[in-house]
């Protein structure tokens, strides 16, 4: 039996490698949680955006389609903190 967490890691990056072609409608989510409510930390001067749901600051976010930011948002509640690359 395959790991639960391993699964939604298979599914982000097929959604990943699928490119903009098959994203239908995006927005930016929170890497860490899959939080749409972010906003720019010091008003965007430095580039960094801050996520109200779970504190992640970082000048990187995703532009996911509504199927990629609930798997992030599944791999968040499952309490995973092992991050392959």
């Amino acid at each position: 039996m395959e790991d639960p967490d391993q699964e939604n890691m298979d599914e982000i990056e097929k959604l990943i490698s699928e490119g903009d072609s098959e994203a239908g409608e995006t927005m930016q989510v929170c890497p860490v949680c899959g939080s749409t409510d972010l906003y720019y930390e010091a008003g965007g001067v430095e580039g960094l955006y801050h996520c109200k749901y779970c504190g992640y600051i970082g000048s990187f976010v995703v532009d996911a389609n509504e199927e990629m930011a609930k798997l992030i948002r599944k791999e968040y509640e499952s309490g995973a903190t092992d991050i392959q690359s």
